[in-house]
């Protein structure tokens, strides 16, 4: 099994890279029956295993220097003594190796044991969707639940279409719009982040029960090759099979589908952004209208309360007093400037209305046809992947 592979473990067995714990509950059951109780219990076990192959495979490497102090010993003629006390030595240390061996072959036995009565159970009905002790974490039922959620709103999405007025004026973009808008890129950024990391998950998760299964498999000795029989082949190519039907499954349109539809929300975010730079320019320009026409108003006031003073008329209007004041008059000069202010806030309200259009048309189109997409990618991902389980699912049966 693990052992033959002893001269390429330098530090830790192989699931003590993905699991750690202490080692000294190794003859306890566990209260649980979780695959995670499992697995530590495995790790319990193959770590004593690797303390044990590493303390034979010592002893072996003494055996062998022994036996070549003996030859040499035999080869320069030295007395019977001391070629006796060789031999003892070499006698203690076989004797060793066999206790070492049997020490192995019981742990490794041990370690068969756990994986056949209660991890391969258990991955079978993780695989199948039934509960596992308390803990509700099924893949062929969460795939199939994805799928029938992915399918009911892929068909709203598709109803909704339609039934959007795209001639009706749109509210300019406030601080909420702006605000759900920036929480709705990052939710799908987070959304986006889950899909990627839980199809990893189970890739790396499979993968690592799939490599480490397959160590399992190694005999210990040519006599114990054949003691494992036919049940541990069969779950091995449920395993594979399993690897391999992950693996097979094109998971980069979803992700992409996903990560696109990031960039639309993004670009409508951009595109609020530039719609309240206007707005806020139109408002700048409204302020500056209001206190040219107030400044105006007072300069008027004072002007009419001078003439009344001195009892003369208001100037009448000519070819050079088109506002009724002498082209000369500081008051005609304040009366053009609000003129031309007035002029700018006219066409800042009509870019602001052209720019509020413009959002509101993207936002509509740009949700309109990304969603679909997304929604169509993620029915046709959990579709394919829920299939792939079935076919595994369907292996599993001559295990249980």
């Amino acid at each position: 099994m693990l052992t033959n592979l002893s001269s390429s473990w330098t530090s830790k067995p192989p699931l003590a890279v993905k699991y750690r714990f202490d080692p000294g509950s190794i003859g306890e059951p566990g209260s649980s029956n979780s695959i995670c109780s499992t697995l530590e219990r495995l790790l319990a076990w193959e770590m004593k295993l690797y303390q044990e192959v590493k303390a034979r495979e010592g002893v072996k490497i003494e055996h062998e220097r022994k036996l070549s102090s003996l030859q040499s010993q035999e080869y320069k003629g030295e007395d019977e003594s001391k070629l006796n006390k060789t031999k003892a030595s070499i006698n203690k240390l076989h004797s060793l190796i066999v206790v070492t061996s049997q020490a192995v072959s019981t742990t490794s036995t041990a370690i068969v044991g756990v994986r056949d009565a209660e991890l391969v159970p258990q991955l079978v009905e993780l695989c199948h969707g039934y509960v596992i002790s308390q803990f509700h974490v099924r893949f062929m039922y969460m795939w199939r639940s994805m799928n029938q959620c992915h399918e009911v709103q892929n068909h709203v999405v598709q109803q909704v279409r339609g039934l959007v007025n795209r001639s009706t004026k749109g509210e300019s973009t406030s601080d909420l719009h702006r605000q759900a808008t920036r929480d709705l890129e990052a939710a799908v950024s987070a959304w986006h982040t889950s899909f990627c990391r839980l199809i990893k998950f189970q890739r790396d998760f499979i993968k690592s029960l799939h490599g480490w299964f397959k160590l399992t498999l190694l005999p210990i000795t040519t006599e114990e090759a054949n003691v494992n029989g036919s049940q541990p082949s069969e779950a091995y190519l449920l395993f594979d099979e399993w690897k391999l039907a992950l693996d097979r499954v094109p998971d980069t349109v979803a992700s992409e589908a996903i990560k696109s539809f990031i960039n639309v929300v993004h670009s409508i975010s951009l595109k609020q952004a530039e719609e309240m730079k206007v707005k806020k320019r139109t408002e700048s320009a409204s302020k500056e209208l209001e206190k040219k026409a107030s400044s105006l108003r007072s300069i008027e006031k004072k002007y009419y309360h001078s003439y009344s003073m001195v009892g003369l008329g208001l100037p009448e209007s000519g070819p050079d007093n088109v506002h009724g004041l002498d082209a000369r008059d500081p008051l005609s000069e304040k009366k053009s400037e609000l003129v031309t202010c007035q002029r700018r806030v006219e066409d800042e309200m009509v870019r602001h209305s052209k720019a509020v259009e413009v959002t509101r048309a993207m936002t509509l189109n740009n949700i309109q046809t990304g969603l679909p997409g997304v929604f169509q990618a993620m029915t046709s991902f959990s579709g394919l992947i829920m299939e792939a389980l079935e076919v595994v699912c369907t292996k599993s049966y001559a295990i249980k």
